[in-house]
């Protein structure tokens, strides 16, 4: 049977406890202990056998309990690691003060460098043996052998996002096509007929997949044709790009919205057409990411922004849960980002 949360959070208080104790000093006596933490006094003995188990503390006949050695490695320890610290910053907020208040200490490891030096990374994170693992991987480099290796220690991990080549784990994710596929919706409820579709430089090709994914399924979905021309990926040459730019020109077959893959794309082109001094007063323009950047365009912008606080409070539930009870079987989540006007 899986311990109770109870129990662990109890484990967790107990070794924070232990963390600001000195070598040798005497923990209060086993009622002052029962009392401070609000639990039964054979639920204590239970903890401190662990602790006594993993070396943290020692009973003494006729003195009492001593804190132990300090440990080599923190045996309740999640580690974050993460491709883009910044893009995640609120997620990695979130995760961390979740983690805290379950009692366990968290780490967080920038996933960075080319794919030798991430192999070392993801190698050098599982030698620590933490009680868990939380991955946001970098989508270039989603086949390394270090994630095979990874999963064959048994360390309880969740990946964000999407799950590495030939792993199957536990997933945590937002709709990144569901988004555009909603965008594509509102356009079509506010009468237009002519969406286009344009993905500029900045874009994660990962994400990008998927949000071309939802672009299509949203054409689908409101029985609307995709037309070549009105579709400008980050594929595109730069002779294509101007010929995209040029069907601006033209007011009457022009495309009157554009679901744009990121903030950054919506910004690109809408600052292009402005400089060619084309008048956009009548087109609709999506982005996706909710960025700084979308409060500066000059035009009004659609755009998704993706649940980060909500990401890294999920990401530590499951993952403690995981840790918790590791008989359960994968878990699966995918959170809903909501669609936005920026004016």
């Amino acid at each position: 049977m899986p311990r109770s949360n109870k129990y662990m959070e109890l484990v967790g208080k107990l070794e924070k406890k232990l963390s600001v104790m000195e070598e040798s000093m005497l923990l209060p006596p086993e009622q002052k202990l029962a009392e401070e933490f609000g639990v039964s006094k054979p639920t204590l003995r239970r903890a401190l056998q662990e602790m006594v188990d993993c070396g943290r503390v020692r009973k003494i006949n006729g003195v009492g309990v001593m804190v132990g050695k300090p440990p080599k490695s923190i045996s309740r320890e999640l580690i974050f690691v993460c491709r883009d610290i910044t893009f995640f910053a609120n997620t990695l907020k979130n995760f961390g003060s979740a983690a805290l208040d379950a009692n366990y200490f968290i780490s967080i490891v920038p996933l960075d460098g080319d794919a030798q030096t991430q192999e070392r990374i993801i190698t050098s994170v599982a030698e620590r043996r933490p009680a868990g693992i939380v991955i946001y991987a970098d989508t270039k480099h989603n086949d390394l052998n270090a994630f095979h290796q990874l999963a064959m220690t048994e360390i309880p991990t969740l990946y964000l996002m999407r799950l590495p080549k030939g792993i199957d784990n536990n997933l945590l994710e937002f709709g990144n096509s569901d988004g555009v596929t909603e965008i594509v919706e509102t356009f079509y409820n506010e009468g237009r007929r002519k969406i286009a579709m344009f993905a500029a430089y900045a874009v994660n090709r990962a994400a990008l997949f998927e949000r071309e994914s939802g672009f299509l399924a949203g054409m689908k979905k409101c029985r609307l044709k995709v037309r070549p021309e009105f579709c400008c990926g980050y594929k595109a040459t730069e002779e294509e790009r101007e010929n995209f730019i040029k069907l601006f020109e033209n007011e009457t077959n022009r495309p009157d919205a554009v679901c744009c893959m990121n903030d950054h794309c919506a910004g690109f082109l809408i600052k292009e057409l402005i400089k060619r001094k084309i008048n956009i007063d009548n087109i609709l323009f999506s982005g996706f990411d909710h960025s700084p950047l979308s409060e500066f365009i000059p035009q009004p912008l659609l755009t998704v922004d993706p649940p980060m606080d909500e990401l890294g409070t999920a990401a530590a539930e499951m993952l403690i849960k995981q840790v918790e009870n590791p008989h359960f079987g994968f878990q699966r989540r995918k959170l809903k980002a909501r669609v936005i006007s920026t004016k």
